[in-house]
């Protein structure tokens, strides 16, 4: 099953996220993030896979919060279906609605020259809110499963 390693937030758009012990997700986002009511991508996600494959090509650590995500998580599936919810904890449930960003879409944060949300990056709607821990399980619901 996978896990959360790192849940991260920030007071100012485009400034890095400080990674955070807990959360709290509530309609619109995550309580006390720049982000949350902000667009339809109320989350962003990356996978701490892809986040350990770019650190190899960079030849240095991306922190947590670096690439402007709010959730690192591990042993999630490489591609994960639109409408997959993933249940994070006893009870957060966030609907997968977007992979990426759209082709010729900006992105305006970097670290070092480096961004993962426009390829490798997962954009969530909260479904039920609640509060997560680091190192809470995080388990999916395909659609197609259903």
């Amino acid at each position: 099953m996978a896990k959360i390693t790192a849940l991260c937030v920030s007071t100012k758009r485009q400034e890095p996220k400080r990674e955070v012990p807990e959360a709290v997700f509530i309609p619109g986002g995550m309580e006390g993030d720049s982000h949350r009511g902000v667009t339809e991508r109320e989350v962003s996600l990356l996978r701490a896979e892809d986040i350990r494959k770019a650190e190899r090509e960079a030849g240095f650590p991306f922190p947590p919060g670096s690439l402007a995500e709010n959730i690192v998580a591990e042993g999630l599936p490489e591609e994960l279906e639109i409408g997959t919810v993933l249940v994070l904890g006893e009870n957060v449930r966030l609907e997968v609605i977007e992979k990426g960003k759209k082709p010729g879409e900006p992105h305006s944060y970097d670290y070092r020259g480096w961004c993962l949300l426009p390829t490798e990056g997962y954009f969530l709607k909260v479904l039920q809110g609640g509060t997560v821990l680091t190192g809470d399980l995080v388990s999916a619901e395909n659609p197609s499963e259903s």
